[in-house]
């Protein structure tokens, strides 16, 4: 065993969230429906909700816009929305500090217990199935094991699930919440190609 698996043995998991309240929930499947490729509907749908908006620029992690609760919102054609992210600390590794317990809004538990990073996705999941009903698609891809829930919305899905977290150099994952366009009538892509196209 290399020094680095041995740390990382010994590296507690830690899982970070800023919790999705029914409220915010309810807020986001209003937006389910809107063009989030036209950037200014994108911006008034994001000022009418009382997001906090980075402007013409994006912001340190390129972000566009922040939420009360202190989500940070990505995503230049859809909105995509880490609400947790599940990590260890390594001093040689991706993450050398426990960058998201520092987030305003965002609390880390070090060493959960099982299932907490999971029981997070069903949370948020049972907010949109109380608001829009059951999910039209709810599927797992085979290799990750992530269970993708999402909603039909018009031109758009509604999508909850996990993913690689790009700042750890996918190392990690996060869970989010994405609506991005998809036509009506267009099938969902297959479940081995979803991580690829809900990528931002």
């Amino acid at each position: 065993m290399s020094d680095e698996d041995e740390h990382e043995d010994e590296s507690p998991w830690i899982v970070a969230a800023c919790p999705v309240t029914p409220e915010l929930a309810a807020r986001i499947a209003g937006m389910a429906e809107l063009d989030w490729e036209d950037p200014e509907i994108a911006e008034k749908a994001m000022v009418a909700a009382g997001w906090r908006s980075t402007g013409d620029y994006l912001g340190d992690l390129n972000e566009k816009a922040y939420t009360p609760a202190g989500h940070l919102v990505y995503g230049d054609d859809r909105l995509a929305m880490p609400f947790a992210y599940e990590y260890w600390i390594h001093p040689d590794g991706a993450w050398t500090e426990d960058f998201w317990a520092e987030q305003p809004g965002w609390r880390s538990v070090v060493d959960p217990p099982a299932g907490a990073f999971d029981a997070r996705l069903d949370a948020v999941a049972g907010h949109f199935t109380e608001l829009l009903g059951p999910p039209d698609h709810d599927v797992t891809h085979e290799g990750y094991r992530w269970r993708y829930r999402i909603w039909r919305r018009g031109g758009n899905v509604l999508v909850v699930a996990p993913g690689l977290d790009g700042f750890s150099y996918s190392q990690f994952e996060h869970a989010y919440v994405q609506i991005r366009p998809l036509p009506a009538d267009a099938p969902l892509p297959p479940t081995d190609e979803l991580p690829g196209f809900l990528t931002w």
